[in-house]
């Protein structure tokens, strides 16, 4: 093989798993992103609601954004990447004040 083909081949195979990872983090965008929201729409139903199930909704928003969390670290190069992880570390932080108030061990 040649060096320009072996180069054009190269240059092939970096761009199909680019192509494949920005399909891979749309897709976990978009999964995280309704999962918060369904878990965010979980604590909203539960206003008057047992300690107990307020709980599991707090752990389960945790969980969620946590996820989110994963996704916009790994897959967010833009400029405000630091930012959107600051806040959602914010609204985990508080969450977890949540549950260290609602939860029992």
């Amino acid at each position: 093989m040649h060096r320009s083909s072996l180069f054009a081949a190269i240059v092939m195979m970096l761009m199909c798993g680019a192509t494949s990872a920005l399909a891979d983090c749309r897709e976990d965008h978009a999964a995280a992103d309704q999962n918060v929201r369904r878990a965010r729409a979980g604590i909203e139903k539960l206003t008057d609601s047992t300690d107990a199930a307020m709980c599991a909704a707090y752990r389960r928003y945790i969980a969620a954004l946590t996820g989110q969390r994963g996704v916009i670290e790994r897959c967010d190069a833009g400029p405000n990447r630091a930012q959107n992880v600051g806040a959602i570390d914010t609204a985990i932080a508080d969450y977890r004040k949540r549950v260290e108030g609602v939860c029992k061990r």
